[in-house]
């Protein structure tokens, strides 16, 4: 038995050993894309536009919620400011004659 663990490059052939079908890079996307079966779905289509529906109905819920929420403060505030400032232009002399000379109804 020959045991040659050195093989020189001349004893190489210089043949390929695999080969490749014709046309097959051209072809390979779209097989690719048969063999996975990527479609999109009617189901899919139709609900979609639904989906962007109510999350944009959602949103306009939630944002009026925040700007009624800070209007109602601001109003709570705003009389609050108005009874300070009553308040702040009548003595305590005045305001205890006020309700003690109250006309009957």
């Amino acid at each position: 038995m020959k045991n040659n663990k050195n093989i020189l490059i001349e004893e190489i052939s210089k043949e390929l050993p695999f080969s490749v079908p014709e046309s097959y890079f051209d072809q390979f996307a779209l097989q690719l894309e048969e063999q996975i079966g990527y479609k999109k779905s009617i189901i899919r289509k139709t609900i979609k536009p639904w989906m962007y529906m109510a999350a944009m109905f959602v949103g306009i819920l939630i944002m009026g919620q925040v700007f009624y929420t800070v209007n109602k403060n601001i109003v709570s505030r705003n009389a609050e400011n108005y009874e300070t400032y009553v308040l702040s232009q009548v003595d305590e002399n005045s305001l205890a004659d006020f309700y003690v000379n109250e006309p009957a109804k």
